[in-house]
């Protein structure tokens, strides 16, 4: 009986595959495979000798961690800092974009796509044109 139940799923799965029926393809796998479920790993202390299993004891070691790895002064050695490839400054990024090259990034954003931090969408953008001088462009 129980080879006849394997014999069904491994024919509905099969046939779920062939005509594309990729949602009850999935659900037969997860029949074979059983649900998945989060597993939390376990922990070694802070001394590397006790093994922790329990999930607020886990919690509580990462706390440590993480306290322990942004409290902790930190210093850089002047030798590493004079190692560090020194470039030419770039005076011509700091000025503002002309005209013609906002025109163009708005004439290069994306339709449909999400609305950026001002909230604008892209069409009102690039419908909308740059309003500069008391023209439409």
């Amino acid at each position: 009986m129980q080879n006849n139940w394997w014999e069904d799923l491994a024919r509905i799965t099969q046939q779920c595959a062939d005509i594309g029926d990729y949602r009850r393809f999935y659900e037969a796998l997860k029949t074979v495979y059983g649900p998945t479920h989060q597993i939390q790993s376990p922990l070694r202390s802070s001394d590397g000798q006790q093994l922790l299993t329990e999930k607020a004891d886990i919690l509580t070691r990462w706390v440590e961690h993480f306290n322990t790895l942004f409290s902790t002064d930190r210093s850089v050695q002047d030798a590493a800092l004079h190692r560090i490839p020194h470039l030419p400054l770039i005076e011509e990024l700091d000025d503002p974009p002309t005209l013609e090259e906002t025109i163009t990034a708005i004439g290069q954003l994306k339709s449909h796509k999400a609305a950026g931090i001002d909230g604008i969408p892209p069409e009102i953008w690039k419908k909308g044109g740059v309003v500069l001088h008391g023209k439409l462009h």
